[in-house]
């Protein structure tokens, strides 16, 4: 019978590969996809990227206004904690203040940030508020948008101001800037 020679070089690379193997097992499983984290997914083609992106960065603000009561914009729209990974729109507090952070310059609509935010926003309904009786009306810094114009595609550019108006708000109180933060 035949004797089996294991050589030291055989050996010496099944260790490395085992040592490869568990050190792609392990990275793998703390910093790759994990089932445990919510799927995201890419909307109106914005990603949830797990870190902010630099390539495009501008800042925007929204107002809103139903019967001239103002509407919080809620901070963490487009922040994803489970998924650990934010949207290239998204707020980080109350403010109303729209973080554009982008890998390409692209133009972005104030359409695409109520899709992140999943709230209903075009030129006859906001959130769910439909009334025959009442207008809804936009402003991109104190100017008012034609009525014809379709309200989702307003373009969002470096310290706009966009104040939504649904019902009725005496026209002096519509706001035409907002005072960023410096540095913003």
């Amino acid at each position: 019978m035949g004797r089996i020679i294991i050589r030291p070089i055989v050996i010496i690379g099944i260790s490395i590969s085992i040592v490869i193997a568990l050190s792609m097992a392990l990275y793998y499983y703390t910093q790759g996809p994990n089932p445990t984290y919510a799927i995201t997914r890419t909307i109106d083609g914005i990603q949830c990227n797990t870190m902010e992106q630099a390539v495009f960065h501008i800042h925007a603000h929204l107002d809103i206004f139903i019967n001239g009561e103002p509407i919080i914009v809620p901070s963490q729209v487009g922040i994803n904690p489970d998924a650990r990974c934010l949207y290239w729109l998204h707020t980080h507090d109350d403010s109303g203040i729209i973080h554009i952070e982008a890998p390409v310059k692209r133009e972005f609509t104030i359409g695409n940030f109520f899709d992140i935010w999943g709230k209903v926003f075009n030129n006859t309904h906001l959130f769910d508020e439909r009334d025959t009786d009442s207008t809804l009306s936009v402003y991109v810094n104190g100017n008012k948008v034609p009525t014809n114009a379709d309200y989702r595609s307003i373009n969002l550019n470096a310290h706009d101001e966009i104040a939504i108006v649904y019902g009725v708000m005496p026209s002096d109180k519509i706001p035409s800037r907002y005072e960023f933060p410096q540095g913003l």
